[in-house]
């Protein structure tokens, strides 16, 4: 029996996506939280003797403006090199894009597998043999893992392989691989990277895994996110068990608003779910968008509160390691208090977007267009998930309802 971890997505020293712009973020706890998850993943490699680490690719964060993250890898795999840990790692797009890694000269428990072709480790004492290939360049489109080689036979097999995986809509379509494809090569495990969701797949009994990345750095990437740590037996049979590793956790956390008649009835309902995600999220600095939902006769006053985000972090500071990144109103005004000709038809409209799929759909067809155009950081930015997305699209609808019905002679 022997165990090793899976990760991937690492983006040591990604850059902070707008948060300069909030001078209450904690800016510091942030930026270094990427290295201190990789220094975690360290941690519990140590601890629990585990045999060797995967990276399935995007261990950097495209190129960097000086060696710093590398620096900080090579220190942190030294530690492991130590323990006689070694680390198999592919590179991805991100890393691809990189130039200054070719000048790090890596411990040699770092094991980078080539560019130019797969290629195959073998571990002898463990009788384990590791497959690979990393991205020349960004954007690989071909399927790597169709020229994958054969399974060693009597080995372990783990297909170590970034890709967007059957050209997952909502990843950009890097090296796709078919789910079919992988589970008939042979191998008894497929170490993935580049979804940044943890997706753990199973086809004719053998493990597709997505560890997910180790950190979550904007507010897209809610949830716990980590590692997956691997325990293989005698017999060749695998368990996975997701270990949650990142220090600053994303959440959007909704809060029923129905019935709140007073600031302080809405006061109450906030703290009240603060108090459950910290309980529910403890030991980590927790980034939290608020969504505020429901029927309430605060609707005008809450659209109109100059300072609604102070309000609420106020609460969050008292209650410690939260930060609220923002406040998103989407609650309606009883039907009796609204009087202009169209107030009917809007609540109609979020009735029927609130529970008919399809409807959704038809709405967001209209904005497909649009959604194709987006590039770069507007392709991951909260217009791109309300296009792409229909929980999204809905929340994004319901905003655009309450500040309607809230505006200026919209509401008594």
């Amino acid at each position: 029996m022997f165990q090793f971890i899976h990760a991937a997505d690492i983006h040591l020293d990604s850059p902070l996506r707008g948060l300069t712009s909030f001078d209450d973020a904690p800016v510091d706890q942030i930026r270094t939280a990427t290295r201190r998850a990789f220094e975690n993943l360290v941690d519990l490699a140590i601890r629990e003797s585990l045999a060797f680490v995967v990276i399935a690719g995007d261990l950097w964060d495209g190129d960097w403006p000086d060696a710093g993250p590398g620096l900080f890898f090579i220190r942190q795999a030294k530690r492991l090199r130590q323990v006689g840990i070694p680390v198999y790692v592919v590179k991805g797009n991100h890393d691809a894009e990189n130039t200054l890694t070719r000048e790090l000269r890596y411990p040699d428990n770092v094991h980078l597998f080539g560019h130019l072709r797969p290629e195959t480790v073998r571990l002898n004492h463990l009788n384990v043999a590791i497959h690979g290939q990393s991205f020349r360049e960004a954007n690989i489109t071909g399927d790597l893992a169709a020229v994958y080689p054969a399974p060693v036979p009597g080995a372990f097999n783990i297909g170590l392989l970034h890709t967007c995986l059957d050209g997952d809509s909502r990843h950009y379509a890097y090296a796709p691989a078919s789910v079919d494809a992988l589970a008939a090569k042979g191998y008894q495990y497929w170490a993935l990277g580049h979804v940044h969701q943890r997706r753990a797949l199973e086809r004719n009994a053998v493990p597709i895994v997505f560890p997910g990345n180790l950190q979550g750095r904007y507010i897209p990437e809610t949830g716990p996110k980590g590692c997956e740590l691997v325990t293989v037996d005698d017999d060749g049979r695998t368990v996975s068990r997701f270990e949650p590793l990142d220090v600053v956790r994303w959440l959007e956390e909704s809060v029923d608003l129905t019935g709140a008649k007073t600031l302080d009835d809405a006061d109450r309902a906030v703290a009240g779910v603060l108090e459950t995600a910290k309980r529910n999220n403890s030991g980590r600095l927790l980034a939290v968008r608020l969504h505020l939902h429901g029927v309430t006769e605060l609707t005008a006053e809450l659209a109109r509160h100059e300072d609604l985000r102070d309000r609420f972090n106020s609460i969050a500071i008292d209650l410690g390691e939260i930060w609220l990144e923002r406040i998103l109103l989407e609650t309606l005004p009883p039907k009796t208090t609204t009087e202009f000709p169209l107030a009917d038809e809007i609540h109609e409209l979020m009735a029927g977007i609130t529970s008919d799929e399809p409807l959704t759909r038809e709405w967001m067809e209209q904005f497909a267009a649009l959604n194709g155009q987006l590039t770069g950081e507007l392709a991951e930015s909260d217009v791109a998930r309300a296009l792409s997305d229909p929980a999204a699209f809905r929340i994004w609808v319901r905003r655009s309802a309450a500040l309607c019905l809230a505006a200026e002679g919209g509401v008594r």
